[in-house]
């Protein structure tokens, strides 16, 4: 196996703002992903930050986003330089860590992720981050559609919503036979 990190989306508008179901569990999200990361720095191996972050003239807007434009930057949208788009501040980086930025749900729609995980010799994605049923659901969906392998770090993905995410992840069992697994589990299979 040769393993790559992907730590999607943990920006301080996904981490800060939202139902209090979601905030309560941004604690534990950030601890054991910070173990993943701790651990892949550990092995030597990569780890890419991918982080969702549009332009300020909406241009990279989604559908449904340009509906609602109105000609300057709306609070959510994740502008470029906005606060919204920061890295929470307790999310461990290293000078070594790859970013890549996405304007759209997967990381691997309209980027250069698939590229840079070839080039790397990379054949499995470990998924860490939020959110289990879009960003994170849909990465892996895409991952899997490009051959990579996918594990799911169960204690270090986060949902909109206990439901939403659920929901997902049953997807995922059902038609990719993706399952989520422990930190404990993810050590020994790297290893």
């Amino acid at each position: 196996m040769r393993p790559a990190l992907l730590v999607i989306d943990l920006q301080r508008w996904f981490l800060e703002r939202g139902h209090p179901e979601k905030l309560a569990g941004v604690d534990a999200l950030i601890a054991k992903t910070n173990e993943l990361i701790d651990f892949f720095h550990e092995m030597r191996l990569t780890v890419v930050r991918v982080e969702i972050i549009h332009q300020p003239d909406g241009s990279t807007w989604n559908q449904s986003m340009r509906e609602h434009w109105t000609g300057s930057p709306i609070e959510g949208t994740l502008v470029q330089g906005t606060w919204e788009t920061e890295r929470h501040s307790d999310v461990r980086t290293s000078a070594t860590d790859i970013v890549v930025t996405k304007t759209r749900g997967s990381a691997f729609l309209r980027t250069e992720l698939e590229d840079l995980l070839v080039e790397r010799n990379v054949d499995t994605v470990l998924l860490a981050g939020y959110s289990t049923n879009r960003c994170v659901g849909l990465t892996a969906i895409d991952a899997w559609e490009r051959d990579f392998r996918v594990i799911l770090a169960g204690e270090a993905i986060l949902g909109t919503n206990v439901t939403q995410g659920d929901l997902m992840l049953d997807y995922l069992r059902t038609m990719f036979e993706i399952e989520p697994i422990s930190s404990t589990e993810i050590r020994e299979r790297v290893r």
